[in-house]
Protein backbone atom coordinates (compact mmCIF):
# COMPACT_ATOMS: atom_id res chain seq x y z
CA UNK A 1 0.00 0.00 0.00
CA UNK A 2 1.43 3.62 -0.84
CA UNK A 3 2.03 5.83 1.79
CA UNK A 4 1.21 9.94 1.55
CA UNK A 5 3.88 11.86 -0.41
CA UNK A 6 6.40 14.13 1.99
CA UNK A 7 4.94 17.68 1.10
CA UNK A 8 4.41 20.42 2.81
CA UNK A 9 1.62 20.11 6.06
CA UNK A 10 -1.72 21.29 5.04
CA UNK A 11 -2.23 24.59 6.30
CA UNK A 12 -6.30 23.88 7.03
CA UNK A 13 -7.88 20.45 7.29
CA UNK A 14 -12.02 19.98 7.77
CA UNK A 15 -12.71 16.40 9.48
CA UNK A 16 -16.38 14.80 9.16
CA UNK A 17 -17.55 12.23 10.66
CA UNK A 18 -19.84 9.43 8.80
CA UNK A 19 -21.98 7.13 10.04
CA UNK A 20 -25.20 5.87 7.95
CA UNK A 21 -28.31 5.05 8.80
CA UNK A 22 -31.67 3.49 7.19
CA UNK A 23 -34.91 5.73 8.24
CA UNK A 24 -37.87 4.25 6.59
CA UNK A 25 -41.01 6.86 6.34
CA UNK A 26 -44.52 5.19 7.60
CA UNK A 27 -47.83 6.71 5.86
CA UNK A 28 -48.91 7.34 9.59
CA UNK A 29 -46.80 9.73 10.12
CA UNK A 30 -44.09 7.20 12.57
CA UNK A 31 -40.43 7.10 11.37
CA UNK A 32 -38.17 4.18 11.79
CA UNK A 33 -34.19 4.57 11.96
CA UNK A 34 -31.37 2.49 12.74
CA UNK A 35 -27.15 3.07 12.21
CA UNK A 36 -26.63 1.76 8.66
CA UNK A 37 -23.18 0.81 10.13
CA UNK A 38 -21.57 -0.86 13.31
CA UNK A 39 -18.49 1.40 12.33
CA UNK A 40 -17.95 5.31 11.39
CA UNK A 41 -15.50 6.75 9.04
CA UNK A 42 -14.51 9.68 8.62
CA UNK A 43 -13.55 12.16 5.47
CA UNK A 44 -11.02 14.59 5.51
CA UNK A 45 -10.69 18.42 3.56
CA UNK A 46 -7.27 18.89 2.87
CA UNK A 47 -6.55 22.53 2.08
CA UNK A 48 -3.30 24.74 1.95
CA UNK A 49 -2.91 28.81 1.14
CA UNK A 50 1.03 28.25 -0.38
CA UNK A 51 1.96 25.02 -1.75
CA UNK A 52 4.99 25.56 -3.78
CA UNK A 53 5.05 23.92 -7.72
CA UNK A 54 7.51 21.13 -6.54
CA UNK A 55 4.99 19.75 -3.86
CA UNK A 56 1.97 20.44 -6.04
CA UNK A 57 3.61 18.04 -8.83
CA UNK A 58 4.68 15.84 -6.21
CA UNK A 59 0.67 16.09 -5.36
CA UNK A 60 -0.61 15.38 -8.88
CA UNK A 61 2.05 12.85 -9.57
CA UNK A 62 0.46 10.87 -6.23
CA UNK A 63 -2.87 11.30 -7.21
CA UNK A 64 -2.56 9.91 -10.91
CA UNK A 65 -0.47 7.13 -9.62
CA UNK A 66 -3.32 6.23 -6.53
CA UNK A 67 -6.81 7.35 -7.30
CA UNK A 68 -8.77 4.30 -7.20
CA UNK A 69 -6.71 2.85 -4.45
CA UNK A 70 -6.19 3.35 -0.72
CA UNK A 71 -2.87 4.80 0.75
CA UNK A 72 -1.69 5.31 4.11
CA UNK A 73 -2.25 9.18 5.48
CA UNK A 74 -0.96 10.48 8.70
CA UNK A 75 -3.40 12.83 10.58
CA UNK A 76 -1.29 15.97 11.26
CA UNK A 77 -2.52 17.19 14.37
CA UNK A 78 -3.56 13.33 15.94
CA UNK A 79 -0.11 11.54 14.32
CA UNK A 80 -2.62 8.91 13.65
CA UNK A 81 -2.42 7.12 10.80
CA UNK A 82 -5.83 6.21 8.80
CA UNK A 83 -6.42 3.88 5.72
CA UNK A 84 -7.81 6.44 3.18
CA UNK A 85 -8.87 7.38 -0.86
CA UNK A 86 -9.22 10.76 -2.93
CA UNK A 87 -12.93 10.77 -2.32
CA UNK A 88 -13.10 13.05 -5.53
CA UNK A 89 -11.56 12.46 -8.76
CA UNK A 90 -10.43 16.13 -8.72
CA UNK A 91 -7.60 18.03 -6.78
CA UNK A 92 -8.26 21.96 -7.22
CA UNK A 93 -5.49 24.33 -7.72
CA UNK A 94 -5.29 28.01 -7.74
CA UNK A 95 -2.28 29.67 -8.62
CA UNK A 96 -1.41 33.19 -6.59
CA UNK A 97 0.43 35.26 -8.73
CA UNK A 98 2.22 38.42 -7.68
CA UNK A 99 4.76 38.30 -4.62
CA UNK A 100 3.69 34.56 -3.59
CA UNK A 101 3.96 32.77 -6.29
CA UNK A 102 2.05 29.82 -5.22
CA UNK A 103 -1.04 27.61 -5.17
CA UNK A 104 -3.93 27.44 -3.11
CA UNK A 105 -4.76 23.78 -3.43
CA UNK A 106 -7.95 21.37 -1.59
CA UNK A 107 -9.19 17.69 -1.96
CA UNK A 108 -11.18 15.43 0.06
CA UNK A 109 -9.90 12.28 1.85
CA UNK A 110 -12.37 9.56 3.07
CA UNK A 111 -11.40 6.68 5.68
CA UNK A 112 -11.94 3.25 4.00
Amino acid sequence: MATWPDIVAPSGLNEEKIKGQIKNDFESGYVSSRAKWTRSRKKFELSWDAMSSTDKATLETFFDANLGDTFTWTHPSENADYTVRFSEDTINADYKKGSIGYWQVSLVLEEV
